[in-house]
C-alpha cells in the first residue's frame, strides 16, 4: 500500500512516476559524478610520469590538485544558485568542463597548461552535487530521496575505483595524455547520456519571483546568514581534506617507504575506492537506524585515527587495510551529511544554493591539505617523518570535524527551541 501511496503521489506532483524511473534518474546522475571522480583520481595515475618527464616537484603536482579542489569550490555556490532557476539542464556545463579541461591537460607540455586543464576539470566537478540535489528533491517524492543519494553518491567509490584500476593500463601504453583523453570522451558520452533524461532537462518549478534575480539573491542571502547550512560546509571541508590527501599521496607513500611497484601501490590505492562505493550506501542506511547526527561524528572519528596510523604503518598489507578503513568513513558521513540539507533551509528553492555552499566550502576548504601534504615531502625529502608529518596533518582536518559537529549540535538545539518558542505563540 505504501509503494501505491508513492507511486500516486509521483504521478501526481512528481516528473518521476515510477520507481525504475527513479533509478535511472539516480544512475544516470551517478554516471556524472562518476566522471567527476575519475577526474579528481587521475593524478595519483600519472604522479611518476610528470615527476621524472616532465620535471614537477612534489609540491608542484599537490598544487595541481589543490588547483582543482579549489575551483570545484568556487563553482559549487554559482552553479546550486543557478540550478534553483535552470536545473539539470546546467550539466550540459559541467561535461563540457570535462571535456575541455581534459584535451588542454592532455595537449600541455608544462604546468601552465596543467594548470588551466585542472582548474576547467575542477569547475566541471563542481557542479555535479550542486545540480543533482534540486534536480532530485524536483523530480523525485521525499520518501524515494534516500534510495536515489545511496545510488548517486556510489558513484565517487565507482569513480575511483575506475580510475585506479583502468587508468593505469591506459597511461603505461599512451601516457598521461592517452588518460586525460579517455576522460574527454568519458565526460563527452556521460554528457549526452544525462541529457536525454526528461527531468534533467526540465526547469524546476517554484512560486512566482522565487528564482528571479532578486529572488535567487534573497536565498542565496539566507544560506549564507544560515548557521546550520554553513557548519555542515565546515564539517564537509575538514573531511574531505582528509579523503582528497589519502588518495594524492598514499600511492608515492606505498613506493618510497614499502617498496611497492608503481602499478601495485595505484592498484592497492583503488580498494579506497571500492570502500567508498560501499560506504555510501551504508551511511544512508546507518542514518536511518541511528540517525544522521551519530553516523557523522563517527565516521569523522574513525578516519581521522586510522587516517594518523598509515604514516607508522608497519608494511605495506597495514597500509592497505587503513586506506579501505578510510576510505569506507570517508563516505559513510556524506548521505547523511547531504540529506540534513533539506532540514536546515527554510525553502525549497534554497536546496540549490545551500548544496552550492556546502560544496564550495567542502572543496574549496580541502583545497590546501594535498599541498601542504607535498610541502611536507619537500622539506622532509621523503622520509619516514615527512609522512608521518603529513599523515597527522591530514588527521588535525578531522578534528576540527569534530568540534563543527558539537556546534552543529548546539544550533540544532537552538533551533529547536526557537521553532517551538514560535508555535507557542501561535497557540
Amino acid at each position: 500500500m505504501e509503494d501505491s501511496g508513492a507511486e500516486a503521489a509521483a504521478e501526481s506532483r512528481y516528473q518521476v512516476r515510477t520507481r525504475w524511473e527513479a533509478d535511472l534518474l539516480a544512475v544516470t546522475l551517478m554516471l556524472v559524478f562518476v566522471t567527476g571522480a575519475v577526474t579528481l583520481s587521475l593524478l595519483a595515475v600519472v604522479t611518476t610520469q610528470l615527476s621524472s618527464e616532465i620535471g614537477l616537484s612534489d609540491a608542484q603536482i599537490g598544487l595541481l590538485t589543490s588547483v582543482f579542489m579549489g575551483f570545484y569550490g568556487v563553482s559549487g555556490i554559482t552553479s546550486g544558485i543557478v540550478a534553483a532557476r535552470w536545473g539539470g539542464r546546467l550539466i550540459a556545463v559541467t561535461c563540457g568542463c570535462f571535456v575541455v579541461g581534459s584535451l588542454i591537460f592532455a595537449l600541455s607540455s608544462g604546468m601552465a597548461g596543467f594548470l588551466v586543464g585542472r582548474a576547467i576539470q575542477g569547475l566541471g566537478g563542481g557542479m555535479v552535487i550542486a545540480i543533482c540535489s534540486p534536480v532530485l528533491a524536483h523530480s523525485l517524492p521525499p520518501a524515494w530521496l534516500d534510495r536515489a543519494w545511496g545510488i548517486l553518491g556510489s558513484g565517487w567509490g565507482l569513480g575511483t575505483v575506475a580510475a585506479l584500476l583502468i587508468m593505469p593500463s591506459i597511461q603505461k601504453v599512451g601516457g598521461y595524455r592517452a588518460v586525460f583523453l579517455t576522460t574527454a570522451a568519458l565526460g563527452l558520452v556521460v554528457g549526452v547520456a544525462a541529457l536525454l533524461q526528461r527531468p534533467v532537462r526540465a526547469r524546476p518549478i517554484h512560486p512566482e519571483g522565487a528564482t528571479t534575480v532578486r529572488g535567487l539573491a534573497r536565498a542565496t542571502a539566507a544560506v549564507v546568514t544560515n548557521r546550520r547550512v554553513l557548519i555542515l560546509g565546515l564539517i564537509n571541508a575538514a573531511a574531505l581534506a582528509t579523503g582528497v590527501g589519502i588518495l594524492q599521496w598514499t600511492p608515492q607513500f606505498l613506493q618510497d617507504l614499502h617498496g611497492s611497484s608503481e602499478a601495485v601501490s595505484v592498484y592497492l590505492v583503488a580498494g579506497l575506492g571500492a570502500a567508498q562505493l560501499v560506504g555510501n550506501p551504508l551511511g544512508a542506511a546507518a542514518s536511518s537506524r541511528w540517525g544522521k547526527f551519530a553516523v557523522i561524528v563517527w565516521s569523522i572519528a574513525v578516519m581521522l585515527l586510522v587516517t594518523a596510523a598509515v604514516g607508522i604503518s608497519p608494511g605495506a598489507a597495514v597500509a592497505f587495510v587503513l586506506v579501505l578503513l578510510a576510505g569506507f568513513f570517508s563516505m559513510t558521513y556524506f548521505p547523511p551529511m547531504i540529506s540534513y540539507i533539506p532540514e536546515v533551509v527554510t525553502e525549497p528553492w534554497q536546496v540549490g544554493p545551500a548544496t552550492g555552499v556546502n560544496t564550495a566550502m567542502g572543496f574549496a576548504g580541502s583545497m590546501i591539505a594535498p599541498w601542504l601534504f607535498g610541502l611536507f615531502l619537500d622539506v622532509g625529502e621523503r622520509s619516514r617523518g615527512a609522512y608521518i608529518s603529513g599523515y597527522l596533518m591530514l588527521a588535525v582536518f578531522g578534528v576540527a570535524a569534530l568540534v563543527g559537529m558539537a556546534f552543529f549540535r548546539k544550533a540544532r538545539a537552538q533551533a529547536g527551541t526557537t521553532r517551538r518558542a514560535q508555535s507557542g505563540t501561535t497557540r
